[in-house]
């Protein structure tokens, strides 16, 4: 892929990775109704989402330190407990960047590694939170009330945004 050649505007990276994490906290804000009922909770993890992309279609930028970076903001705003986010965030670029090179980039793939990303990252927050008692959700609970219709809402925002930020990549690389 561009994996060789030079990226022009890397500043913009550390711009959508913000935006997507407010944007995040401003969807769960204003659909908060539609998200959370009794059956299902739905959470929009655009952050994730253009953080997964981020680390696909540019293997050599430091999305490791961003994930970090952007974690602790990510807890200071939304979870309450410092590292929780940045810790899972980090762990979920690690994992990718250790399978990225065995694997040729293709939307299919791309979008299998979102799953395992997103599925990673709920599991992850899910067992810290009932390790340390914040949770009274049972594993299927979670299962069926949480993570499932998390992912089918972020695999929709990953079918709305793959082509866009994939032109915007083929854009920064461009001379």
């Amino acid at each position: 892929m561009s994996q060789n050649r030079s990226l022009n505007h890397a500043y913009l990276i550390p711009i959508f990775l913000f935006s997507a994490l407010i944007l995040d906290g401003v969807l769960m804000n204003l659909f908060a109704g539609q998200f959370i009922t009794a059956n299902y909770i739905l959470t929009p993890r655009l952050f994730l989402l253009v953080l997964v992309l981020f680390t696909l279609l540019f293997p050599k930028q430091p999305l490791f330190l961003y994930a970090l970076l952007f974690g602790v903001i990510y807890d200071s705003y939304y979870a309450g407990i410092i590292g929780l986010y940045a810790a899972g965030f980090a762990l979920v670029i690690y994992l990718l960047k250790k399978v990225q090179k065995y694997l040729n980039p293709s939307v299919l793939i791309s979008l299998l590694l979102f799953v395992f990303s997103q599925s990673f990252l709920e599991s992850f927050i899910f067992a810290c939170y009932s390790m340390l008692g914040y949770t009274q959700l049972t594993f299927e609970n979670f299962v069926s009330l949480r993570l499932g219709p998390t992912l089918l809402l972020n695999v929709l925002f990953f079918i709305a945004v793959y082509y866009p930020f994939y032109k915007l990549s083929q854009w920064m690389y461009e001379r």
